[in-house]
């Protein structure tokens, strides 16, 4: 058993399940709000006014799990496209970090990561494109302590966009598909990921006002011209087909009018993200729980 926490802004999303190779079995998952201000860039700023929420959760909600993996989906963690010669395993990571720091100017206390999206030929040069992920130190580090105050065995830290990446990966209709967008519909932010025969190309992220029944309207707009500008960007990629499938997860109580609205307007096809076959669930799938489920993934 594991307990996945998706640490977003404002909002944690739990999830305590059992995982195999090939099957993830959910026990239980639960979300609970906090204040914005008590996590930054740096990492968490309210540390004791944490931690006592999330004990109380934990123990309120009966979850017993005391291993745990993190999601970071908020903005303490930088995401950043890299296209580097393919050189040694272990002289990459310098590289990586090398690139990270000139490209975005960081300062030498941030932590950096990477994945391999694929590999490709630059000018005769054996290339590998990567995604790579920066975050301050002091955030990493306050995320550890959070888990070691909660006396919980901190196991992995994901980013969300890897989350996701390894769900896509899972789906044959969206590898299927010429082109696809992945909309990560969050309580006031949206993550779009464009997709190429299940393939990640890149991502866009836009605040959105804090949802509640006043601002549904406006976020709902927001949102649908933001999918309509990923729309008109794919066509900058020399695919004259355009769009074939918009695919909806996060803030549930959003995405049955967004879904339509998307189908009528833009006139692509749009649909809310099902549960993967790999998940079993007793309760109805909630797509607020996608990235802490993708966390749980494990690949090979």
């Amino acid at each position: 058993m594991t307990l996945s926490v998706e640490i977003k802004t404002g909002v944690i999303n739990l999830v305590e399940a059992k995982v195999k190779k090939s099957n993830i079995e959910i026990k239980k998952a639960y979300s609970f709000e906090f204040p914005e201000n008590w996590i930054d860039q740096s990492g968490i700023v309210e540390m004791e006014m944490l931690v006592i929420l999330f004990e109380q959760t934990l123990r309120d909600f009966r979850f017993s799990e005391k291993t745990c993996s993190i999601c970071i989906n908020n903005s303490s963690i930088i995401y950043r496209e890299l296209v580097v010669p393919k050189i040694d395993d272990k002289k990459m990571p310098l590289l990586v970090r090398s690139e990270m720091m000139e490209a975005l100017n960081l300062t030498p206390d941030y932590i950096m990561d990477f994945i391999v999206l694929n590999e490709l030929d630059v000018d005769g040069t054996p290339s590998y494109r990567l995604l790579a992920v920066a975050s301050q130190s002091s955030a990493i580090e306050s995320y550890i302590t959070l888990m070691k105050r909660l006396k919980l065995k901190l196991l992995s830290i994901d980013s969300a966009t890897n989350s996701v990446l390894k769900i896509i990966d899972t789906m044959p209709s969206i590898a299927s598909k010429e082109q696809a967008i992945v909309a990560d519909v969050g309580s006031g932010h949206l993550r779009l990921y464009l997709f190429e025969f299940g393939q990640y190309i890149l991502s866009r992220n836009t605040r959105l006002v804090n949802f509640n029944e006043a601002s549904r309207e406006e976020n709902i707009l927001t949102i649908e011209d933001n999918i309509n500008k990923m729309i008109q960007y794919s066509y900058t990629r020399g695919n004259k087909s355009g769009i074939k499938d918009i695919l909806l997860f996060g803030h549930d109580e959003i995405l049955a009018d967004l879904k339509d609205r998307v189908n009528d307007d833009l006139m692509v096809p749009c649909s809310i993200l099902e549960s993967p076959s790999f998940i079993h669930w007793d309760e109805t799938f909630q797509t607020r729980y996608t990235n802490a489920i993708g966390t749980l993934v494990r690949k090979g």
